[in-house]
């Protein structure tokens, strides 16, 4: 049987079994359940929304916290204690306006800002966006805004011991305006010296529409209405709606109506709610369900907070409304549209199966382009990207297997260079030798009148010295050194390397950048692979011109040494990357090098078992990358050329 035909009799069988069971045992507790889950939703809910709340209010205590260290702030403070109408204090004031304006623009959260001393005059005030103008002035003849001695939150944060004094939820109204200002919550911090003396408050009105937006956002998806109610001994405040949709029914206290939820649910219902435990629901009558939960924002007082859903049980039990009625018919139409549903839920499944084999197929015959490119999530997507993951295995394992034939045909043309080398500089160097020799005599006898010929058999003994360099570094290319193993610290190698190169690097103005990991002991011969650095720098030097920066760089990772050495030159191209490695091939000046640095560089490296690459960065000049086992194994690439080597070399 295939797929498709399995498919269409399991999705069958599962979309009757579930409303035969509905039919027979389940509807009879469905209510019970709804409403269960309900309350267990809801009271996540307004835990979520106490969270929400709670961090909203730490918020803006930190905002607080962070105005009271500025310097303009602590300045000012400074100056309070002093009774003297002096140009400091009037200086400093004016600072400060400056910054509460400026500050307040940033944060739209913040309705006003002020500055008072601990006899609630406030000396400095900005409220929206405007600097409020002074109205009278003291006996030392400093003039202030208001006097807030009379009002509750002066004196409660005159008392605290929190370092923060956070004022009742309320609208704001100054003596002498008409209307109240929308809601908003005071956090009062007292300025101290360094004897813990207070030298004023700092008082921040946070506008109250962040509480507005959260309850919005936890309410969004749920057929109810959400307040926020005030649990508080004073029986002024007790049950007034700090948060209700309709702004008039808000802070019944001061705007003197009677819209309080301990009147809507009854005195019943309202001693259960103080009595009872942190969370839980009350029922005034069969209609309504109201869930609550307990919130204690404030710190010095046991006022708390009620966070209230109201939901009709009607709403409720919607989903189940009439089921008794038409179930019986609901089953043969489930079970007709059932059936279609599942022949093409399983056409559906089995479509991706037959499409990921078509894409498994392309890939064997040879298209490597082949991919599955969906985003599904079950195991059919599990299925692809394990046949992704499988053809980047395979092509990154044909990546390095392609490095590792590179790597063995370089290996193979040094050895065949080499021995090439050898012979070609054997040869070379006696007839050298005796050009320079006869050079020499026939210098001797010539008179110092004759400048011309004495010039000329100048330049004739350098450039047979400069040939003699060359022919040299043919032979030690050719000549076959075995590393001698011995215990060192490379880092410390490559910091005496770096201090050679210190003198020269100065007077090229290159800045030498170190960033080695300390110690990195391994085994190997510390004298040649001091001469690969010495020969990477110096082509990391030629590429850096006056003002650039070289860099060193060594670590240990997964048991190997990583070093890096970075120039930030022009890079290098393509075309010269590939034959960098290779003898004789150089970018320098006619004349100003052999190009066999970084090919002894190579063989060097490759006898202790590692590894030297170069590449170029992103950002501009290139890297040379140099990985070495940390415990020595020579390696015997080239050990087939040593007898011709040496019979070649003497």
């Amino acid at each position: 049987m295939q797929l498709r035909q399995k498919l269409f009799l399991v999705l069958g069988l599962m979309a009757m079994v579930p409303l035969l069971i509905l039919l027979f045992g389940v509807v009879g507790h469905i209510e019970s359940d709804l409403e269960d889950r309900t309350s267990k939703e809801m009271n996540k809910t307004l835990s979520k929304l106490a969270k929400e709340i709670s961090t909203l209010m730490d918020n803006q205590k930190s905002i607080v916290r962070g105005l009271a260290k500025v310097p303009v702030v602590r300045d000012f403070a400074s100056v309070v204690s002093s009774s003297d109408k002096d140009s400091q204090y009037e200086n400093r004031a004016i600072e400060l306006m400056a910054f509460f304006l400026n500050y307040q623009a940033t944060v739209p959260s913040i309705q006003a800002i002020r500055f008072t001393d601990m006899s609630g005059k406030t000396l400095v005030k900005i409220k929206e966006g405007k600097l409020i103008p002074y109205k009278d002035k003291l006996a030392s003849g400093r003039s202030y805004v208001e006097d807030i001695a009379y009002k509750s939150f002066f004196r409660r944060a005159k008392k605290t011991d929190e370092d923060i004094s956070i004022s009742d939820f309320e609208r704001g109204k100054v003596l002498g305006d008409v209307d109240f200002c929308p809601a908003l919550v005071r956090y009062s911090l007292a300025i101290r010296d360094e004897l813990e003396s207070p030298f004023g408050l700092l008082i921040v009105n946070m506008w109250g529409k962040r509480v507005d937006d959260a309850v919005h956002s936890a309410l969004a998806g749920y057929p109810g209405k959400a307040y926020i109610v005030e649990l508080n001994k004073d029986k002024e405040r007790d049950g007034i709606y700090l948060y209700h949709e309709d702004q008039n029914k808000r802070f019944a206290n001061q705007l003197g109506t009677n819209f309080r939820l301990s009147t809507e649910l009854g005195d019943d219902a309202w001693k259960k709610i103080n009595s009872g435990s942190k969370t839980g629901m009350v029922t005034p009558d069969n209609d309504r369900l109201f869930y609550y939960y307990k919130f204690s924002p404030y710190l010095d007082r046991d006022t708390k907070w009620l966070l209230v859903i109201e939901m009709a049980r009607e709403a409720i039990l919607e989903p189940i409304s009439g089921l008794r009625n038409w179930i019986v018919s609901l089953i043969l139409l489930v079970f007709l549209v059932g059936l279609f549903i599942a022949r093409w839920a399983a056409s559906r499944l089995a479509r991706p199966v037959h499409d990921l084999a078509q894409i498994i197929t392309q890939y064997a015959d040879g298209d490597r382009r082949s991919h599955y490119g969906e985003n599904r999530r079950d195991e059919i997507g599990l299925a692809g990207k394990a046949f992704n993951y499988l053809t980047k295995t395979l092509e990154k394992a044909q990546d390095e297997r392609i490095k590792a034939e590179i790597a063995a045909r370089q290996s193979e043309r040094l050895a065949a260079v080499g021995q090439m080398a050898a012979g070609i500089g054997h040869e070379i160097n006696n007839p050298l030798m005796n050009i320079m020799s006869l050079a020499s005599l026939i210098d001797q006898n010539v008179p110092d009148s004759s400048k011309q010929i004495k010039e000329d058999l100048n330049a004739l003994q350098s450039e047979g010295r400069r040939c003699a360099r060359i022919v040299q570094g043919v032979l030690n290319f050719a000549r076959e050194n075995k590393p001698k193993y011995e215990e060192f610290d490379f880092s410390r190698l490559m910091s005496d390397t770096a201090a050679v190169f210190e003198h020269r690097m100065k007077s090229s103005e290159v800045e030498l950048i170190k960033d080695l990991e300390s110690p990195l002991t391994m085994q190997g011969d510390s004298g040649q692979l001091q001469q690969v650095l010495v020969n990477v720098l110096v082509n990391a030097l030629h590429a850096s011109g006056p003002g650039s920066t070289i860099t060193m760089k060594a670590r240990q990772s997964d048991g190997k040494i990583v070093a890096e050495i970075i120039d930030s030159g022009e890079g290098v191209s393509n075309e010269n990357i590939a034959r960098a490695f290779s003898p004789f091939f150089t970018t320098k000046p006619e004349g100003s090098g052999t190009g066999l640095g970084l090919s002894v560089s190579y063989g060097i490296i490759n006898k202790h078992g590692g590894s030297i690459t170069l590449e170029n960065r992103p950002e501009g000049g290139a890297r040379v990358v140099i990985i070495l086992p940390k415990t020595g194994v020579i390696k015997e690439q080239i050990e087939h050329v040593t007898p011709e080597v040496k019979n070649a070399t003497g």
